[in-house]
């Protein structure tokens, strides 16, 4: 347990387990990091959402991606251009092109 050890649990550190999850292949706990900033009152930034993301872009679930960034676009309208790159990776993993292509669709207008 983190607090335990007294390390400090602020947004950099739950982005770096996040982060760290996500090089793992481990997008189970880097969505269960994020559910747990939540109930920590910790504040989710851009690179929090971008990180969680790429953990979600492999496997079955990439459409957490999809809701991540629409959660993100919401809280972070500009810095949503990172987040869009990495969700269209996601696309591009999946063969969703149409899905991507509305994406960028959907942020161009």
């Amino acid at each position: 347990d983190m607090a335990f050890a007294r390390v400090e649990l602020n947004t950099i550190t739950y982005n770096t387990g996040v982060s760290a999850c996500g090089k793992g292949g481990q997008w189970a706990p880097a969505l269960g990091l994020l559910a747990d900033m939540t109930l920590a009152h910790v504040e989710l930034d851009s690179i929090t959402y971008n990180a969680a993301i790429r953990a979600c872009e492999h496997g079955p679930s990439w459409q957490h991606s999809l809701a991540l960034f629409s959660n993100m676009s919401v809280q972070f309208p500009e810095a949503s251009g990172i987040q869009l790159d990495s969700v269209i990776n996601v696309c591009r993993i999946v063969s969703a092109w149409v899905l991507a292509c509305n994406l960028l669709r959907e942020e161009l207008n």
